[in-house]
């Protein structure tokens, strides 16, 4: 309990600010949330990556009914409860949608702080991060990998949603001078201190190296690949430098 209340942060706001019942951090976008670049990550990262719809209210909670399952246990025609804020809770509050939204998700299993009507198998919607995405007539829209935001396909985003979460693929440790920046929603590698030629290449989440070339650090944009996650890796010498980047 402690050290989830060291990583909230939390400030009570004011209350006339419903939507967020406090301040906290984290990540700015969808993806960012699902692989988050802070010690700990699991408490940030969702138990469950959902498309649903609100089809009940229950005080402060609300009933959603799954219509796809990208990760977590719930299953197609499941309802599941998830609970939202009471006022004093870092969540969103369950009544920011109506009954009849569809919406993408991200829940976490719930902490049981909203009081005697939440239960160990509901969810919660935390307001620490990017925990969900418009959905309409099959198309995903918001700040899915930037935080100016995307549309695309249903089809598209489970690609890259699948990328986003955890893939076996390793980052780079602290020093490393690799750098990944997103511009328009591609990514651009740099790297200081290369001095000629470093060795670059690009491996996809299954372990196949899908590209390879020379390289003098200079910014570069990873495109032309299919959408998902990729690991870039730069060796020079008796040195490698390793990132993940998401290529929508």
């Amino acid at each position: 309990m402690i050290a989830r209340l060291l990583f909230l942060f939390l400030v009570v706001s004011l209350p006339s600010l419903k939507g967020t019942a406090c301040s906290c951090f984290g990540p700015p976008t969808f993806c960012g949330t699902l692989d988050p670049p802070y010690p700990n990550p699991e408490w940030w990262i969702p138990d469950v990556v959902v498309l649903g719809v609100k089809v009940g209210v229950l005080a402060h909670g609300m009933d959603v009914r799954i219509l796809q399952s990208f990760s977590g246990p719930p299953q197609v025609d499941d309802t599941i409860r998830v609970w939202g804020d009471t006022g004093l809770l870092c969540r969103m509050y369950a009544d920011t949608w109506e009954v009849g939204d569809t919406v993408i998700w991200g829940f976490r299993i719930t902490d049981q702080l909203g009081g005697p009507l939440e239960q160990p198998d509901d969810y919660l919607i935390s307001v620490c991060g990017t925990y969900w995405l418009d959905y309409s007539a099959g198309i995903v829209s918001g700040p899915i990998i930037t935080e100016n935001g995307e549309t695309m396909t249903l089809a598209e985003f489970e690609t890259l949603v699948n990328g986003c979460l955890s893939t076996g693929i390793q980052e780079a440790g602290p020093g490393d001078e690799l750098t990944v920046r997103y511009e328009g929603g591609i990514p651009v590698i740099s790297m200081s201190d290369v001095q000629g030629l470093a060795q670059l290449s690009v491996w996809d989440a299954s372990g196949r190296c899908v590209r390879r070339r020379g390289w003098d650090g200079m910014p570069m944009p990873i495109e032309a690949l299919g959408s998902g996650a990729y690991l870039v890796r730069v060796e020079r010498e008796l040195r490698q430098a390793q990132r993940k980047v998401i290529v929508p």
